[in-house]
């Protein structure tokens, strides 16, 4: 089974990010991302546990940029 995982900029934005998905009922976890996979940042993410959709935009909404999306597995 693939899993989406939201790259940001920083593990701060992942910090804050995690505690917004929560407040709005979306399970996410804080991903160190593998190094082929960070080559714009620091490499950590949120793997999201619920509608990629609409973490996107909850996301977005807070002005938290998104580096990209990738499905891994």
């Amino acid at each position: 089974m693939s899993k989406s995982v939201i790259r940001l900029t920083s593990v701060t934005y992942a910090i804050r990010a995690q505690k917004l998905l929560e407040q709005h009922g979306i399970r996410s976890y804080i991903k160190k991302l593998v190094k082929s996979l960070s080559v714009h940042g620091c490499g950590y993410g949120l793997e999201i546990a619920g509608d990629l959709g609409t973490a996107m935009q909850i996301i977005q909404a807070a002005g938290i940029r998104i580096v990209e999306v990738v499905q891994e597995g």
